[in-house]
Order: structure tokens, then sequence, then C-alpha cells
């Protein structure tokens, strides 16, 4: 029988940065594996959770880009707990394509400012924990470079702020921000404020996976563009003013 999901109609079909990437790596580890794919083994692959592979997948189903079916383990011959995998459908491949130039970064990047920035606007301070539990969460998924740098960034500054440190213009961290905008300026300043954090337990217990976050701003940081470096110091300006004017 054939599986609907193949006779959706891709033609407008949008994804965000963040889909379009997870469906990069589907389709190269199903190229890799030549056989549907278990949505544990992607999350392993992809560095994410299970719960985060599995619902992005039946995402991604929705939207006619991938088909599930149910097997049996390939070691049982008789009745069984059957297993759900996954494959790419035949539109897959072709509306990555389509979206290869046609998907903004621009237009994540500003879901993400507005997310964060109206959260922080509007949420009681300091109680901040709920909005960077959802940026640690999303960390390890894949996401553009400035997303990365910015997501990380806003979960040290508040970390830094929920364990009362000071994050006024004249603070250490806001005199580096005064400066031009720079990848080594940016390195140090994200490295300060790490070091404080990890200094505090208060703030160390946010970060259990702090070594991933360091790699990953690393990374996210050297494939910075210019005009996204800018864009990361401008957005950390912004970020700070809203913290130092917060109580607590």
């Amino acid at each position: 029988m054939e599986n609907k999901a193949s006779e959706k109609d891709t033609s407008s079909v949008r994804l965000t940065f963040r889909q379009k990437a997870f469906l990069d790596k589907v389709l190269d580890l199903y190229h890799e594996m030549r056989e549907p794919l278990r949505y544990s083994l992607v999350a392993d692959r992809l560095g994410v959770s299970k719960s985060t592979a599995y619902d992005m997948l039946r995402l991604l189903e929705r939207k006619g880009l991938v088909a599930a079916e149910y097997v049996l383990p390939k070691e049982t011959s008789g009745p069984g707990r059957s297993n759900v995998v996954f494959f790419p459908t035949a539109q897959a491949a072709e509306v990555f394509s389509q979206l290869t130039t046609g998907i903004s970064e621009e237009e994540e990047w500003k879901k993400v400012k507005a997310r964060v920035l109206n959260g922080l606007r509007q949420g009681e301070a300091p109680e901040y924990n709920d909005l960077l539990r959802d940026l640690l969460a999303m960390i390890p998924e894949a996401r553009s470079p400035l997303v990365s740098c910015a997501e990380i960034t806003t979960a040290l500054l508040i970390s830094l702020k929920e364990a009362k440190y000071n994050l006024a213009p004249d603070s250490p961290v806001g005199i580096l921000l005064s400066t031009s905008s720079s990848k080594l300026g940016m390195g140090i300043l994200t490295g300060l404020a790490a070091g404080f954090m990890l200094a505090d337990k208060v703030s160390r217990r946010f970060f259990p996976r702090f070594e991933q976050y360091a790699e990953r701003y690393a990374r996210s940081l050297d494939q910075l563009r210019p005009e996204a470096l800018e864009t990361l110091h401008n957005y950390t300006q912004e970020l700070m003013g809203v913290l130092a004017t917060r109580g607590g």
C-alpha cells in the first residue's frame, strides 16, 4: 500500500532553518545506511535527544518529506513488538534542493531574537529559569551559526543574572561589549561570562554539558560572516541592556 505522505503536494512546503538542517542530516544518514532509520539512531548521530529526533521526524512526516513504517526487529522471526522507522519520501531531496536557496536564515534569527527579548521583557525578573532551560535544550540541535552563538551567549548571561552578577555597562562584560565587534572580542566576552558562571554554584547547575556548549560556540563563532558577527554583537548589547534594567 502506498504511503500517503508521498502523495502530498510539497510545492509550497516551508521549513525553518532548523528543520532544513535536520532534513539535510536525515538525507545524508539515509544514503549512508541505505535502510530506514530508527529515531534513536538519528538522535545519536545528530547529537539531539530521542524525543527531539522523534518529534522532528513526525513533523517532517506531516509535511510529506518523511514517511514512517513499523517493522519487527531483525532478530525476531515470530510475533513481537514492532519498531517505527523513518525514511525520506521521493519529494524530500527535490524539496530540500529548492529550499537550499529559498530558506531564510534571517527569518529564523528574527524569530529567535523576538522570542528571547520578548520573554525577558515580559517575564518577572529575575525568574528566567524556564527560558534558560528552553535555550539549553535547543543548543544541541541543528541551528545556524548566528542562532547557536546567540542562544549560548543568552544562556550564559541569563545564568549570571540569576546568580546576581552585575551586568551594567561598567561591569567587566559590559566594558567588553563597548568595543567594536570582533570574533576575538566575542570569544573573550563569552569566555569571561563562562568563567564567572563556572565559579558560581547557582549558575553552574544550569550547564551540566558545558564542554558541549563551549565547543558548539567556538565552532559557530568561527563560521560567522562579518555581517552576522555585527548582528551578534548588537544583539548582545541589547540583551545586556534588557537584563541590566530588570530587577533582582
